[in-house]
């Protein structure tokens, strides 16, 4: 088939075609490349329009269709400041913004922080997932996927991009780890012992029995990393529960503040009503914010943790302290490169203070405590914790059978 030869126009990109006797309109274009940082140089063409008019309105749906006029300049880099600024205002904990961070910084190493935006498109994300996978565990790409999906989707939101590829684009297929790492009883009491029988004098103090209370706090009441860094001697109260004489079946009634001829049990409790910000003040302190999901709740603690706290409190109170003082001036890093290596010497599986949440929780679980005891101390939804822990409640299906067997 012979090439028809086609002559210039009075209008730029619009040629008559002497074959066909009708017009061809090209579109020349460029797109950017950010994996290999320059312009690749394209062309689209629109062929057999019948006239001048139907050639130029050809043209103008090519350069509407392909140049996003509206897109603003907004880089990778500044999505992340738009949802770090979103994430401060709606008081996420700093863990969540600490592993955002990261995950950003691994996903800098294959898509430069000043990428536009406008310019990433579904070759684009597929290329670098395909890449990431390569190198990371199907968990990892899994968390840096959600990381990189949600600031683009706020930034379509605000209406910084005009598109948003994503709706185009086929989610990446990756494996969430499904059963979190729990933290056996018997490998806590290594640490337990470990950090309760470790000794140093630095300058006359012995950080470890601090360090003991802190680790004992984390897995008696689950309360996230955050929560405890931010906990002060005024967040540990005391409370005594009544039993009520004329209760056949013994039970304890609401909480009162002194005892009761006919006996009562009293103990301690925690006070969760903030974590720790990320923003520093003048004197270098974090700045305290409400917790997490902002459900302020009380979570009752075993007798053994009331001593390490009188025993802790008592020195703290000796040496000139305030009980509006923080009780852990830790910082995140400290607690999870301490917990790792005290691991790393035990012989244990290494995990992280998260774990110790997840083991409070499934503790809770196992022993059938309700629910929503469980929402009430832990600050997670039913929803949620249903989510994370459904393989564990597999054994309700074989109650439910046996309480009905021997209906009467």
């Amino acid at each position: 088939m012979t090439k028809s030869a086609r002559k210039k126009t009075n209008y730029k990109n619009i040629y008559y075609n002497e074959g066909t006797k009708k017009y061809d309109v090209k579109y020349n274009y460029k797109e950017y490349d950010p994996i290999l940082q320059k312009n690749k140089y394209k062309s689209q063409w629109v062929y057999n329009c019948m006239s001048i008019a139907e050639a130029k309105e050809a043209l103008a749906k090519l350069q509407i269709g392909i140049t996003k006029t509206e897109d603003k300049d907004i880089t990778l880099a500044s999505a992340f400041e738009l949802w770090k600024t979103k994430a401060l205002t709606q008081q996420f904990s700093e863990m969540t913004i600490q592993s955002t961070e990261q995950n950003m910084k691994v996903i800098y190493k294959y898509l430069p922080a000043n990428t536009k935006l406008k310019d990433i498109t579904e070759h684009v994300y597929y290329k670098i997932f395909a890449e990431l996978r390569q190198k990371y565990s199907e968990e990892t790409v899994h968390t840096l996927n959600s990381t990189f999906r949600k600031l683009i989707k706020l930034s379509y939101k605000r209406g910084l991009i005009a598109d948003n590829f994503l709706l185009k684009a086929d989610n990446i297929k990756t494996e969430q780890k499904k059963n979190y790492y729990l933290l056996g009883h018997k490998d806590f009491q290594k640490i337990d012992n470990y950090l309760g029988n470790k000794q140093s004098n630095h300058n006359g103090y012995n950080a470890y029995p601090r360090l003991q209370f802190f680790y004992n706090v984390l897995y008696y009441t689950g309360v996230r990393l955050s929560e405890c860094l931010a906990l002060t001697w005024n967040d540990f109260e005391t409370f005594h529960y009544h039993k009520d004489a004329h209760d056949p079946r013994g039970n304890f009634h609401s909480p009162e503040s002194t005892a009761s001829d006919s006996g009562y049990l009293s103990g301690m409790r925690i006070s969760v009503t903030k974590s720790t910000g990320r923003e520093k003040d003048e004197s270098g302190k974090a700045i305290v914010k409400g917790p997490k999901n902002k459900k302020n709740r009380t979570i009752p603690i075993p007798p053994h943790l009331e001593v390490m706290y009188h025993r802790e409190h008592s020195k703290h109170i000796a040496g000139g302290g305030e009980n509006s003082d923080r009780i852990f001036n830790y910082v995140h890093s400290y607690c999870l490169t301490r917990i790792k290596d005290t691991c790393k010497i035990l012989g244990i599986e290494p995990c992280n203070c998260h774990a110790f949440r997840h083991t409070y929780i499934s503790n809770l679980i196992k022993r059938n405590v309700p629910i929503t005891v469980i929402e009430k101390v832990s600050g997670d939804t039913q929803e949620t914790i249903f989510k994370r822990y459904s393989h564990m409640f597999e054994q309700d299906e074989i109650m439910v059978i046996r309480a009905l067997e021997n209906l009467q």
